[in-house]
């Protein structure tokens, strides 16, 4: 994660970052719920990726984008890992 770049606990109320700066190629899902999203983005030539829980891709994106805004770009957010469902798994908890 990019040192100027934090998402503060006001603009993760929807959202919970899972892991930073993860290899999606290698990123170990199976314990996960299905809400988890890989949020690719760059900042400063660098390109990073997480692995965040919400209930919305337009949560994640609100929340990347204001805090990205002059500083980086978002590539993508895609969906589809997980594998356990949200509700057995527990609610989205930003202070994680």
């Amino acid at each position: 994660m990019p040192e100027n770049f934090s998402l503060d606990l006001l603009s993760r109320n929807k959202l919970q970052v899972v892991e930073e700066n993860i290899a999606p190629d290698s990123f170990d899902d199976t314990e996960l719920p299905t809400d988890v999203h890989i949020i690719h983005y760059t900042v400063g030539g660098d390109t990073y990726f997480d692995a965040v829980r919400s209930y919305s891709m337009v949560d994640i994106f609100d929340s990347y984008f204001d805090h990205l805004s002059g500083i980086g770009n978002i590539i993508s957010i895609k969906s589809g890992y997980g594998r356990i469902k949200p509700r057995a798994y527990g609610k989205i908890n930003a202070d994680k």
